[in-house]
């Protein structure tokens, strides 16, 4: 099974099915030959749930033909015995993911990764025997290589076997991560035969192409062309949101500009706050905001009629509450500039004379 983990040739339903069909033919060992830069996890979870429930029962001899690297790394611990290839590699790193949507949406997410990262642990712990806190290592969030003598040497495989792509250059560690995981596999790929992919289902072009409204490809297109158009589709997807997001951030910000609660000239420094946030985010922190007002209209004689020149007819019929609520000040100085009306106020509110 050569490709990303999720693809035509990694499905987990494929592998399932082909697992199912095995075992009702009453075999009980399986050689699995493996070749992948990876995928997406919980694709690879249910491969490695069904590889592991076969082994359950029988055997399977896991075969690295090039490269096992991310999920795929933690593929071949599902395996009775893992063989790799002499110039073949095992890469191991921490569950990786994106997300978009609300805090909670985000911090989903995480938990998530973490949860994944939890797992993979305790599955390489399981497989190679090693302690915890080497195995912790690998999952430091760097990408950690390893040749096939290194990868034997740390329990991750049992044997190596003969080169079967035989004119691709034994590489160093080093070589292999400034490479990268798929120019590493495409490297192998363009060497190895495909006798052992086994997936004999053709991938349906005509229900991708209608599912994804697909454009640019036909039924008769190649395998890669619909996937590459699957991937632009994805990307034009992402893309759009992403532009959405930043017009609704930026009206939301030119929303707050006409409310004064900012200024013009702080403009684009909320509109890269509101990119870090998110939109929800953002726009209750907007909304938690009031319109400013400079100090200078809060002093007395500025602040809503509070000062000397307000007109006291503005007062008439005010109670002693009405002061409280609409002009505090004028009623802390009342004692002082008018105790007669101060007396009548306070009388009306608590039914006996203030001492002044």
């Amino acid at each position: 099974m050569y490709g990303y983990v999720g693809g035509a040739y990694l499905d987990y339903r494929a592998i399932s099915e082909a697992l199912d069909e095995v075992t009702a033919a009453g075999y009980t060992k399986l050689d699995f030959h493996l070749h992948t830069y990876g995928g997406v996890v919980f694709d690879g979870n249910i491969i490695y749930n069904a590889l592991a429930a076969f082994t359950a029962k029988g055997e399977i001899d896991i075969y690295v033909d090039g490269v096992a690297a991310s999920m795929g790394a933690i593929l071949i611990t599902a395996g009775t015995r893992v063989h790799i290839v002499d110039n073949g590699f095992i890469m191991i790193h921490k569950p990786q993911g994106g997300a978009y949507g609300t805090d909670a949406d985000l911090t989903s997410s995480a938990q998530l990764l973490v949860s994944m990262g939890k797992q993979f642990a305790q599955t390489l712990q399981a497989r190679t025997g090693n302690k915890p806190e080497e195995v912790a290592t690998w999952l430091d969030g760097t990408d950690h290589w390893f040749d096939a003598d290194q990868a034997i040497a740390a329990g991750l495989a049992d044997d190596k076997f003969s080169a079967k792509a035989t004119n691709v250059a034994k590489l160093s560690t080093e070589e292999a991560t400034q490479l990268g995981a798929q120019a590493l596999y495409e490297r192998f790929a363009a060497s190895l035969n495909s006798d052992h992919q086994t997936i004999n289902k053709e991938m349906n072009k005509e229900d991708l192409i209608k599912r994804y409204a697909l454009t640019g490809v036909t039924a008769q297109s190649t395998d890669e062309e619909v996937l590459a158009a699957v991937d632009a589709k994805i990307k034009e997807g992402s893309d759009a949101a992403a532009a959405a997001n930043r017009t609704a951030i930026a009206a939301a910000t030119d929303q707050a500009i006409l409310d004064k609660k900012i200024t013009k000239e702080q403009r684009e420094t909320y509109i890269a706050r509101g990119e870090k946030l998110g939109l929800a985010d953002y726009n209750a922190q907007l909304n938690d905001m009031k319109a400013y007002v400079p100090i200078t209209d809060q002093l007395e004689g500025k602040g809503g009629g509070e000062g000397p020149t307000a007109s006291a007819t503005d007062r008439k019929g005010w109670t002693w509450k009405d002061y409280q609520a609409k002009a505090p000040r004028e009623l802390e100085e009342m004692p002082k500039k008018d105790p007669k009306a101060f007396t009548a106020l306070y009388k009306g509110e608590y039914g006996v004379e203030p001492e002044l």
